[in-house]
C-alpha cells in the first residue's frame, strides 16, 4: 500500500476532518494504488475520485469510468492492484427510452441510476482463464450499479462511508460547488490541497522501495547521457539518450537539463563545465539526481568548484537526520561551500520528493520551490539540490536523493560523487 493511513488519520483529526476527497491524479493514486488510463495531461477532467474516511472501519472508495472496471482486476507483474473494495463506476444518464426499459430510475441508495454496462462480449461457450473470469465477474457485479456521472458515484461513495453530512477536505476547489448541485452541503467541504502533500511527505515502506528503484534507474540514465557527451553534441541528442535509457529500464523520463537556458553555444564544447540534472519517474514516483561533467580535461577552477560542492555534501550529511529544519540544513551547506572557495554559491534547495517533483505543501502561484519550512522526520525522502552556474564559464551540480532514518539517512542513489570526465 502506498498510503500512509496512520499519518492521514492523525492529520484529519488535527484538522477536524472526517474524510478526504482526492481528485488530482497523484492523490487518487496515492489513496487507492490505482492509476487511471486517463490520468494524463491530455486526459479527462474529473474522471476519477478516491474517498478516504478518517474512521478506518468505514469503507474507502474509488470512482472510475465503467470502461475501466475490468482493468481493476488486472494486477501488475508483482500481483499488486487497488486495495480499495468499494468501487463505484459510472456510465451516462438514462435517456427516455432507457428509462422505460429500466426497472428503476434510482439505485438502492436513492441516487440516480446510469445506463447499464455490459462491456465487451464474451465468446459463447468459451473457456476463460482466471483473469478473464474475474473480468466477467466484476462487470456482472457492477454492470447494473452504474451512476450517470462521476459526481453521482462520488455521492454514493460518501453515503456508503457515512460522510454525506460530515466535514470533508478536498484537493480540488471545484468539488464543493459541484457536489452542492448533487445534494451535498458545500459548507461541509474545505479546499485543503496542502494537507494531501503533508500526508504524502512521510513515506511507507512500499513507497521507499519504489523510490529506491526510481532513484537508481534515473541515476543510470543520467550517467549514460553524460558518457554520450562529445564535442558538437546537442542537448536534444543527450536528452534522447537519457529518455531511451529510462524507458529501457521501465521508467519514464521527465527532463534532462543543463540549466534553464541550456547550452550557451547550443552544443557541447571541449573543456566546458556542464551540469546534468535529471528528473524521471518509476510507477509515477520520481527520481531526482544531479552531477557535473566535461568533455576533455577539466580546468583547475572546475576541479576547485567541484571540490567545494563535495565539501557541501560532507556538511549536509551531518544535518540529514530527524529534527533538523530544511532552512538549517540549507544554510549550513551554503556556508560550507562558500567558505571552501565558491564564494558566489547560493544556499541549496532542500525539498521532499515523491509523487511530485516537490512533494512539500506549496502555495498556489508562487515561485517554484517556495514552500513552508519543514522539519525532517524518519521516512521522509528529500533531495539536497546544489546547482551553480556562471555565465561565460559554465556550471557544476551535485544532487542526491536520501531517505531519513531514525538516526540519520540512507542514500537511495548509488553512484560516486566524482566529476564525470568524458
Amino acid at each position: 500500500m502506498l498510503l500512509n493511513r496512520e499519518r492521514a488519520v492523525e492529520i484529519m483529526a488535527r484538522e477536524n476532518l472526517d474524510g478526504l476527497i482526492a481528485q488530482l491524479p497523484v492523490n487518487s493514486y496515492y489513496f487507492s494504488d490505482y492509476w487511471g488510463l486517463f490520468n494524463t495531461p491530455g486526459g479527462y477532467d474529473g474522471s476519477y475520485f478516491a474517498v478516504l474516511p478518517r474512521d478506518t472501519t468505514a469503507p474507502a472508495a474509488l470512482i472510475v469510468p465503467a470502461l475501466e472496471v475490468r482493468r481493476l482486476e488486472t494486477r501488475d507483474a508483482a500481483g499488486r492492484g487497488t486495495w480499495v473494495d468499494n468501487i463505484f463506476a459510472y456510465t451516462s444518464p438514462l435517456d427516455e427510452a432507457a428509462s422505460l426499459l429500466s426497472n428503476a430510475k434510482l439505485l438502492d441508495d436513492g441516487t440516480p441510476r446510469g445506463v447499464d454496462y455490459a462491456g465487451w462480449p464474451s465468446v459463447a461457450g468459451g473457456e476463460f482463464n482466471e483473469l478473464e473470469q474475474r473480468w466477467r465477474s466484476i462487470v456482472q457485479r457492477l454492470g447494473r450499479q452504474m451512476s450517470p456521472s462521476s459526481l453521482w458515484s462520488l455521492v454514493r461513495a460518501l453515503k456508503a462511508a457515512g460522510l454525506e453530512k460530515r466535514m470533508l477536505g478536498a484537493d480540488d476547489a471545484r468539488i464543493a460547488d459541484l457536489l452542492s448541485e448533487h445534494g451535498i452541503d458545500r459548507g461541509n467541504i474545505r479546499y485543503v490541497p496542502q494537507l494531501f502533500n503533508e500526508i504524502r511527505m512521510v513515506k511507507t515502506g512500499d513507497e521507499i522501495e519504489l523510490m529506491r528503484t526510481a532513484a537508481q534507474i534515473n541515476e543510470y540514465a543520467l550517467l549514460a547521457a553524460a558518457d554520450a557527451m562529445h564535442e558538437g553534441a546537442t542537448w536534444d541528442e543527450l536528452e534522447d539518450v537519457y529518455m531511451m535509457q529510462m524507458a529501457h529500464q521501465g521508467g519514464r523520463g521527465v527532463y534532462l537539463m543543463c540549466g534553464v537556458g541550456e547550452l550557451p553555444a547550443q552544443y557541447v564544447r571541449t573543456g566546458e563545465p556542464i551540469f546534468l540534472d535529471a528528473l524521471g519517474q518509476y510507477r509515477h514516483y520520481h527520481g531526482d539526481f544531479g552531477r557535473c561533467a566535461v568533455v576533455g580535461k577539466p580546468s583547475v577552477k572546475h576541479l576547485d568548484y567541484h571540490g567545494s560542492l563535495l565539501t557541501g555534501w560532507e556538511v549536509a550529511q551531518e544535518y540529514l537526520k530527524p529534527g533538523v529544519r530544511y532552512s538549517e540544513l540549507s544554510a549550513a551547506v551554503g556556508e560550507a561551500v562558500r567558505k571552501s572557495g565558491l564564494s558566489t554559491f547560493r544556499d541549496p534547495v532542500v525539498h521532499s520528493v515523491g509523487l511530485e517533483h516537490t512533494d512539500d505543501p506549496k502555495p498556489y502561484g508562487v515561485q517554484p520551490q517556495t514552500k513552508p519550512d519543514q522539519v525532517l522526520q524518519a521516512n521522509m525522502i528529500v533531495n539536497v539540490d546544489m546547482p551553480h552556474s556562471e555565465i561565460g564559464w559554465g556550471s557544476v551540480h551535485m544532487e542526491d536523493t536520501v531517505v531519513i532514518t531514525n538516526d540519520g539517512f540512507e542514500r537511495l542513489s548509488t553512484a560516486d560523487f566524482s566529476l564525470r570526465i568524458v
